[in-house]
C-alpha cells in the first residue's frame, strides 16, 4: 500500500475515537500508530532485500481478534450490548492497523483483497463512528419542528451536559457508564435530545443500533429533564 493513502486512513481512524481532551493515553496511541506506520513503510522499501511479510503481526491481530470478542460476547450477555460494541469498535480497530501494518510489509506477495482489508477496516469503523455523530447533530429521527433543542448526557448520573460540538458526538464517546450494581444494565441513556415543539416538550432516546432518536414516553421518564440548562 501507498504511503499517502495508508497514512489518511490512518489519520481518519485516529479521528473517530480521539478524546476532545488531549488524554495522555490517547496521544501515546495516536503517536505510536503514526510512528508504527512511518516505520513498515520505512522497512518495506524494495531495495530492503529482509522486508518479509510479518507473521507475527498477523498472529497479534488474530489473538487480539479472539480474545476481543469474547470479551465483548461476555458483555453484551452481562446486558450491556452498547459497552459491547464500543469494545469491538476499539478491538477491531487495533486489529485493522497491525493488518495495515502488514499489508505495508507485505509487498505484493499477498493478494490485492488481503492487503486491503486492514485499510476498509479501519474506514468502516471511522465512518461508522462519523456517521453516528452527523446523525446525532443533525437530531436524525426526531421532530424537525422544534423551536428549540439539546442533546443531553449524564455526568455522572444527572442530564446537565450538554453536547454541542459534533466532535463530542462520535460513537465511543457518547454512553452512560453507571450500571447497576450487578453491572448486568446500564441506569441511564446514553443520550436524549430534549424538543420544544409547539409549546410540549419531547423527549427522544439516542438509539446507537439504528443511529437516529427514539421518542421516549415523557410519562414513564419522570425523571428526564424537560428543559434546556
Amino acid at each position: 500500500m501507498k504511503i499517502l493513502p495508508s497514512f489518511l486512513i490512518l489519520i481518519f481512524w485516529i479521528s473517530s475515537w480521539f478524546p476532545t481532551s488531549l488524554d495522555r493515553g490517547a496521544i501515546f496511541v495516536a503517536v505510536f500508530c503514526i510512528i508504527g506506520l512511518m516505520a513498515a513503510h520505512l522497512s518495506a522499501k524494495p531495495q530492503n532485500k529482509h522486508a518479509r511479510p510479518s507473521k507475527t503481526t498477523a498472529a497479534l491481530a488474530a489473538a487480539l481478534l479472539i480474545i476481543g470478542a469474547l470479551l465483548a460476547l461476555m458483555t453484551w450477555a452481562e446486558g450491556t450490548s452498547a459497552n459491547a460494541a464500543i469494545l469491538l469498535f476499539y478491538v477491531l480497530g487495533v486489529a485493522g492497523y497491525l493488518l495495515l501494518v502488514r499489508a505495508i510489509l507485505s509487498h505484493k506477495q499477498t493478494s490485492p483483497g488481503y492487503r486491503r482489508t486492514g485499510g476498509l477496516a479501519l474506514c468502516l469503523l471511522a465512518s461508522w463512528s462519523w456517521a453516528s455523530a452527523i446523525g446525532m447533530y443533525s437530531h436524525r429521527g426526531a421532530e424537525k419542528q422544534a423551536s428549540h433543542a439539546c442533546i443531553l448526557v449524564p455526568n455522572p448520573s444527572e442530564y446537565d451536559r450538554k453536547l454541542n460540538s459534533i466532535w463530542e458526538m462520535r460513537l465511543p464517546h457518547i454512553g452512560s457508564r453507571r450500571t447497576s450494581p450487578s453491572g448486568s444494565y446500564v441506569w441511564e441513556y446514553h443520550a436524549i435530545l430534549v424538543a420544544q415543539v409547539d409549546r410540549r416538550t419531547e423527549l427522544y432516546n439516542w438509539s446507537k443500533k439504528w443511529i437516529r432518536f427514539e421518542r421516549l414516553d415523557p410519562a414513564r421518564n419522570p425523571y428526564l429533564p424537560t428543559n434546556c440548562p
